[in-house]
């Protein structure tokens, strides 16, 4: 049972405060508001903005103690959020308040790959793996520090003793730059070779 507890009057005249600041539901249920009066009797008033949501608009109450308002959650509703706009003090004081429709999974959903459940949402065949071919990706940024890794190995292994120190150092940080601005300009977009063997 998804349950709103919103307390009137408790720090001061028309004050208000509700726990939590958002509720989970699913399609078919019915939120619970609990409103608690701890001062004089006042007016409050429920709006919600969400019509796809619930047949729920809006309600104006008169709380003496304490009150419990229903709100049916549609059936079709479908997965998303709205929100209930609390009022008291005649437009004084006004809070909101988040519900998220979640739907249920069943057990079937629960089990399967995540990998099977995102190409199922997206419409994808499923296809059996073909264990001949498997690819094989290297983002482009890796390269340059790869190849200065490389040229390190080679500077203290092989050349330490004949190659100077200041340009083998100049070129190693010009690789590594290189591949440090490749990241910085391709954060969320990695260009990949990729390799099927």
């Amino acid at each position: 049972m998804a349950l709103v507890k919103i307390q009137i009057n408790r720090l001061g005249i028309n004050s208000l405060e509700y726990l939590p600041a958002s509720v989970d539901v699913s399609p078919g249920t019915t939120l619970h508001i609990r409103i608690l009066n701890y001062g004089s009797p006042t007016h409050i008033t429920l709006r919600a903005e969400g019509g796809d949501f619930t047949n729920f608009t809006y309600e104006n109450i008169f709380i003496e103690g304490e009150e419990e308002i229903h709100i049916p959650i549609l059936d079709t509703a479908p997965e998303g959020e709205f929100s209930i706009q609390v009022i008291t003090g005649y437009g004084m004081h006004r809070e909101k308040f988040k519900i998220e429709v979640i739907k249920p999974t069943t057990e079937s959903e629960k089990e399967e790959n995540p990998r099977e459940a995102k190409m199922k949402k997206d419409g994808k065949n499923l296809e059996k793996l073909d264990s001949s071919k498997y690819e094989w990706n290297i983002p482009l940024a890796f390269i340059p520090p790869i190849i200065g890794f490389i040229f390190l190995l080679l500077w203290l292994f092989v050349f330490s003793a004949t190659a100077p120190i200041r340009p083998m150092a100049i070129i190693l940080f010009v690789i590594m730059f290189i591949g440090f601005i490749g990241v910085w300009f391709s954060p969320d977009k990695m260009i990949c070779i990729k390799y099927k063997f």
